[in-house]
């Protein structure tokens, strides 16, 4: 039973500040750091760690960046035979890290939107009954769309990660993870609850919703749940969703209750929050078989 993960990796920089800027405004970093990233990797790489049998479906550049980040992303565990060399630059973010341990995040996507109806071919022949499909927001409009309809024709259980803001899967998808303020915008609605009762009108079947330091929260075969954070002193906020996204996906994929796989991944998000960088705060395999093991 494969985790088909779809999406973006790019080479993060990111820089550390007192106070994030606000317009026009410039500041001074007081270090940077330079490493793999890209919701697809991120997400991609947490679900290995935590079980799950991955094929990466991603693209970089023809150039050196993208030659560095294969070897970085094979010497992490992560398969990158599924990677395609497409015609453009590396994808790139600038993560911006303040002392608060917010950031904002600015990326290119000239590869993840280049990502077209080749990969999608390669999906469709390397699906098998019992596989499970995760999707983020960073791939274009059409291509989301039709992974989703793959997905729902060939009978495999769809996760969407609605992240950049993208609603365009989540109506057929059978998990919807989003954070409080993409719940709002897909819903329409302020209030959370009301929100996820929105997103589950509109075709996702189960619904987590991330909030912070309040936890998650969310439905799961009508039911209503709630899951605390783990305290913790955080560090860099920026890779914690995706570490939590794609432990929740592996474990709901390998039959675990969605609010114990919740439970599970605010552990794994929680120690990620306690380092820098995105791809490279992921828990290792033998720290996320000690969080499975944790009864807390």
């Amino acid at each position: 039973m494969t985790l088909h993960v779809i999406g973006n990796i790019c080479v993060d920089i990111a820089m550390r500040v007192t106070a994030l800027p606000g317009p026009g405004e410039t500041v001074n970093a007081a270090d940077s750091l330079r490493g793999p990233g890209g919701k697809g990797a991120n997400q991609a790489l947490a679900a290995s760690r935590a079980g799950a049998a991955v094929r990466f479906f991603s693209a970089v550049g023809q150039d050196g960046e993208g030659a560095g980040l294969l070897d970085r992303v094979a010497a992490a565990g992560l398969p990158v035979i599924d990677i395609a060399r497409v015609r453009a630059v590396t994808d790139m973010s600038v993560v911006l890290v303040a002392d608060s341990a917010e950031n904002i995040v600015a990326s290119c996507v000239a590869c993840a939107r280049a990502i077209g109806d080749e990969t999608v071919a390669a999906v469709a022949k390397a699906l098998s009954p019992g596989d499970a499909m995760l999707l983020q927001g960073n791939l274009n409009n059409a291509v989301t769309q039709a992974l989703a309809a793959l997905a729902h024709n060939a009978g495999i259980r769809l996760a969407v990660n609605a992240s950049p803001l993208d609603g365009s899967a989540f109506p057929s998808c059978d998990l919807l993870v989003v954070n409080r303020g993409e719940a709002e915008s897909l819903s329409g609605n302020g209030d959370i609850d009301a929100a996820i009762d929105r997103l589950h009108a509109l075709g996702a079947r189960d619904v987590v919703v991330t909030l912070g330091a309040e936890g998650a929260t969310g439905l799961c075969g009508g039911a209503r749940f709630w899951r605390p954070a783990k305290p913790v002193k955080a560090v860099d906020t920026s890779g914690a969703g995706d570490v939590f996204c794609g432990v929740v996906v592996a474990l709901w994929h390998a039959g675990m209750a969605l609010p114990e796989a919740v439970e599970r991944a605010a552990g794994a998000a929680a120690l990620a929050v306690t380092r820098p960088g995105t791809f490279d705060s992921c828990p290792t395999r033998d720290e996320m078989q000690a969080i499975m093991l944790r009864k807390d």
